[in-house]
């Protein structure tokens, strides 16, 4: 692109006297919201936006993706650290024609592309066909490929996942089966002739959770049982890039059935250990139900005891005088930059007189798998309340977050079915609450919690509900570590190369697309331009 005609030093001396008032100007086009009563709407139509789910973008970015439109078709949005979408409007990565919707995944890599698993049909119409599509920064699709095809084929759960050589790979279930495919990141070629085939005669082994290992290859967990009243218990199987899989064909037991087989319809997925393995968690149906954790070593091997660890020991409490049995459910994980595990859980009683007691608890795990907080009983984030009309209905955890390696959690407090208020909260080391505050209130529902880690040492969040009578809107907030609600410092928006510092390379950037739209339209008014410029020049040095 031919370099703009201009004196630079003219440009950077008149827009240092302008740089106050297009400061003034930035911060006010942000849109994640202070305040808690009109969070932001990410997605609102007459159809149903839902499933919103998070990947971290290049310089300082987040892309959400979700469905939305009639036929729920797949969306994707790149927003800026304050909340603006960087491409004008969200992409249609695909036009679908389906009446309901199972799960589905994003990820995305170190040169900020996305990718997303999904369900839809072939070019035919009609044969069920898992994808994967790659889009990039600018929102152009790169490529969409084909995980699995088959005529008459039940196809859900997908999962992607980013290998550690940069292979991208597409994971689903195929009725109790599963498939997985492994594509070449940038052209969506296919590695293998037909998809590594997970099954088991005599037993079902559905995708679950789906995460890069070692040397290029994926871990797959999946649910196996036998028959509908079995306990469901979580298997873990590895596959190489050549789709030779090493470890046992009907996979690792997780756990066994005595902790509890997974809820009916529960697919967990788990999170990256950093060295190849994983931490599975999940919440089993023992008595009383408690959470639990696993960790899985690259080798496939159980590192925390045959059954995992539980988030407590405690499976009585005092409620008001009356003691009863604890339940614990939902649970959310994190790890944090100490190499410790956090999860977080709703805890709740039996019925006492008809009421019931909910709290908002959690445990961290050290490295051993040895619980820390409340002498292994866990602490309460947001303490036990009784059930009454109009008041406590319900507390569920939301997404858990990652405020630069510090632990958090979001969760609802539920006065109604559909009155709910949202709240973030962070933890210190030793199990006190660092802040616990409100991130939404306005009227509606408000469930399916994503989250992602974002600049500041803060996290974005989104979720979906709302009043809309025509459907489920979509929401997103931005939190810092700190607790303040809202968009983070607007100077950071001008670190266009994302390495928290705006210098001459982000000046670069800007130069070099002027007169033009892109990522330096740091006010998105669909040109750069001298406003642009003022922009970074008033955040010049450090992020803070």
């Amino acid at each position: 692109m031919k370099s703009p005609n201009f004196n630079v030093l003219s440009i950077f001396a008149s827009s240092v006297m302008l740089a106050t008032v297009v400061a003034g100007t930035a911060s006010a086009q942000t849109t994640y919201s202070q305040d808690p009563a009109t969070p932001e709407l990410l997605r609102s139509t007459a159809y149903d936006d839902v499933q919103v789910k998070l990947a971290v973008g290049p310089a300082n970015s987040t892309y959400y993706a979700y469905f939305s439109n009639p036929g729920y078709d797949i969306m994707l949005d790149r927003l800026d650290a304050n909340g603006h979408s960087m491409w004008k409007s969200a992409l249609v990565v695909e036009d679908r024609t389906l009446s309901s919707t199972v799960d589905y995944g994003v990820a995305s890599d170190a040169a900020g592309n996305a990718y997303i698993s999904y369900n839809g049909y072939a070019a035919d119409g009609t044969t069920p066909t898992q994808k994967v599509a790659s889009v990039s920064a600018t929102g152009a699709i790169r490529w969409t490929s084909v995980v699995y095809s088959a005529a008459g084929a039940s196809l859900g759960n997908g999962r992607v996942a980013v290998a550690s050589d940069g292979a991208v790979w597409g994971a689903c279930s195929v009725g109790f089966d599963s498939a997985v495919q492994r594509f070449d990141s940038a052209t969506g070629v296919a590695t293998f002739a037909t998809p590594v085939y997970v099954n088991e005669a005599g037993a079902k082994q559905m995708c679950s959770g789906f995460q890069a290992s070692l040397d290029g290859s994926v871990i797959l967990t999946t649910i196996r049982y036998t028959t509908t009243y079995t306990p469901k218990i979580l298997r873990a199987h590895r596959i190489s890039v050549d789709g030779t899989r090493p470890w046992a064909a009907a996979g690792v037991p997780l756990f066994t059935s005595t902790a509890g087989g997974v809820q009916t319809g529960n697919f967990p997925d788990f999170l990256p250990d950093g060295s190849g393995g994983g931490y599975i968690y999940w919440y089993g149906l023992s008595t009383p139900i408690n959470c639990r954790c696993q960790h899985l070593s690259p080798g496939g091997v159980t590192l925390w005891g045959t059954d995992g660890v539980a988030v407590s020991t405690a499976l009585v409490g005092d409620f008001g005088g009356t003691a009863s049995s604890i339940a614990r459910t939902n649970p959310v994980l994190t790890v944090g930059s100490d190499g410790r595990v956090y999860e977080f859980y709703r805890a709740y009683s039996g019925a006492i007189a008809g009421i019931v007691w909910y709290g908002i608890g959690a445990q961290c795990f050290d490295t051993d798998g040895n619980p820390m907080w409340g002498a292994g009983e866990g602490v309460m984030i947001d303490p036990y309340q009784p059930s009454s009309a109009g008041v406590i209905y319900d507390k569920t955890p939301g997404a858990a977050l990652n405020f630069g390696g510090a632990p958090g959690v979001s969760f609802t407090i539920s006065h109604s079915a559909i009155a709910l208020d949202a709240r973030a909260a962070a933890m210190n080391p030793d199990g006190s609450i660092a802040w616990n505050n409100l991130l939404a209130t306005d009227a509606g529902s408000k469930y399916r919690f994503a989250s992602s880690t974002a600049v500041d040492g803060g996290a974005n969040i989104a979720w979906q509900g709302g009043v809309n009578a025509g459907g489920s809107d979509l929401f997103c907030a931005h939190i810092s570590g700190t607790g303040v609600l809202g968009p983070p410092m607007a100077a950071c928006v001008a670190d266009l190369n994302g390495d928290h510092n705006v210098d001459g390379s982000d000046l670069a950037g800007v130069l070099g697309q002027w007169g033009s739209t892109g990522v330096a339209d740091l006010n998105h008014d669909g040109t750069v331009d001298g406003q642009d410029l003022a922009t970074l020049l008033g955040g010049w040095g450090p992020c803070q």
